[in-house]
């Protein structure tokens, strides 16, 4: 069983290879979707699976891949699911505790928005996001239904609805709520401080996607 594996997309922030090469070799199983398997080869890692249509991939990189030690795992172009949908459908066959995204979220919204639906539809693998400008994670009643973290004071972060949310509580904060209704999307719950504790989030129904924003600003 794997307590942890990292999935690659195919949207790297351009600015962030550091980031990114760091964050490939803390990770035992990696699984790259399309384009992103040699862009992770030629960040030093070898991706344990290589995951989709490989339309965004240079010509012959299954070949390589496959000569390089990956596993590839090849789908028709005209499917039901993104890369994204079938490297977490595959981190769950492999027994996968818990889903680590990255590179998946700075590219067309369209994506990231379908980013966090898969997220979502995979709420048990306790799904988190780690980008160079934030980290993220998926809250749900059926998967992490609450969530502790330490920032520094002045660090911004949101609760984002993207289910109705019922018994919200937030505390550490500075703008603490107890036991809250949010509506999908709702500004209500975005931008709030964290005030240099412990901040402290659970829900007890719906789903939202928690954002810790980094900045120079947050010290983070």
């Amino acid at each position: 069983m794997t307590r942890q594996a990292l999935i690659v997309g195919a949207a790297p922030r351009p600015d962030a290879g550091g980031f990114y090469r760091d964050l490939l070799t803390r990770f035992d199983v990696v699984l790259a979707c399309d384009g992103a398997a040699e862009w992770a080869v030629a960040r030093g890692r070898v991706p344990d699976y290589a995951i989709g249509d490989f339309d965004s991939a240079e010509p012959g990189a299954q070949q390589r891949l496959r000569a390089a030690g990956a596993t590839v795992l090849e789908f028709p172009r005209q499917k039901d699911q993104t890369d994204l949908d079938l490297a977490a459908a595959h981190a769950a066959v492999l027994g996968t505790s818990e889903l680590v995204f990255t590179a998946a979220f700075s590219g067309r919204l369209d994506h990231t928005l379908a980013a966090i639906g898969t997220m979502r539809r995979h709420a048990r693998l306790l799904p988190v996001v780690l980008e160079p400008d934030f980290t993220g994670w998926l809250l749900a009643p059926k998967g992490r239904a609450e969530l502790s973290f330490e920032a520094p004071a002045g660090a911004v972060f949101s609760v984002v609805a993207i289910e109705e949310i019922s018994g919200l509580h937030v505390s550490g904060a500075r703008y603490d709520t107890h036991e809250r209704a949010v509506e999908v999307l709702s500004g209500q719950t975005v931008s709030n401080e964290c005030l240099g504790d412990t901040v402290n989030i659970r829900l007890a129904g719906g789903s939202a996607l928690v954002l810790l924003m980094h900045s120079l600003h947050n010290g983070l």
